[in-house]
């Protein structure tokens, strides 16, 4: 009796687990390369279909890539979109998907750039609330770099930060002692300024930040 007792317990416990879980279904196009402030390794992601995560607020920053079509025939032309960040809160969903918009033409992967148009939707099909940003300082080329760029980006206080996933206390100390911030920093500090280093040189940028410290010690 006691041990039927025990795996109605068991049972239910699991049952409770899988009901809180939600499974973020992955896709050939996405590459997801940080969740919550952790670099995903390729050895996690290979082979799998989804990731399981809890019910609570999730971060995650991904890569769109995939084969368009360009202007010179029979030349495919391979996007990769921008580093972007997604903040969400997964409670109450069984499953995260992303939709992307049709990406067949240069011309839509330009808008796509710029929009950001891809849906986040749970296993409803329902639109997921979701704060957007893009991580313009990641280089595809240092991929292990993009755990502490997020760690950066999360104390920032951007639109999609999250100060939570920022866990690293030793690198965190070194990031907030700092006497001048780093290029990401400023370009985090605002929302504005994201889109002022999107269009322009980030030294010119970094000239505008330091410009009016200048005219203040002159005068």
């Amino acid at each position: 009796m006691k041990v039927c007792h025990a795996l109605v317990a068991l049972a239910s416990l699991s049952l409770m687990a899988s009901a809180s879980a939600t499974s973020l279904k992955l896709s050939p196009d996405v590459d997801v390369l940080v969740i919550d402030g952790k670099l995903m390794s390729g050895a996690i992601l290979k082979g799998a279909e989804s990731l399981e995560l809890d019910g609570g607020q999730h971060q995650i920053l991904f890569q769109v890539s995939k084969s368009v079509h360009s202007a010179a025939p029979q030349t495919p032309l391979l996007y990769h979109s921008p580093a972007f960040i997604v903040t969400f809160n997964a409670q109450g969903h069984r499953s995260v998907s992303f939709v992307l918009p049709s990406l067949d033409s240069e011309k839509e992967t330009v808008q796509f750039t710029h929009v950001m148009n891809y849906q986040l939707v749970n296993e409803q099909g329902r639109q997921i609330k979701t704060q957007r940003d893009v991580l313009n300082m990641f280089n595809p080329e240092q991929v292990a770099d993009a755990e502490k760029l997020m760690m950066t980006y999360n104390l920032s206080g951007a639109r999609a930060a999250v100060p939570s996933f920022a866990k690293n206390n030793a690198e965190r100390k070194t990031v907030m002692a700092r006497k001048m911030p780093s290029q990401i920093e400023i370009t985090y500090l605002h929302p504005l300024w994201t889109r002022l280093a999107a269009n322009a040189g980030i030294e010119q940028f970094l000239l505008w930040f330091k410009l009016p410290v200048k005219q203040e010690q002159a005068s």
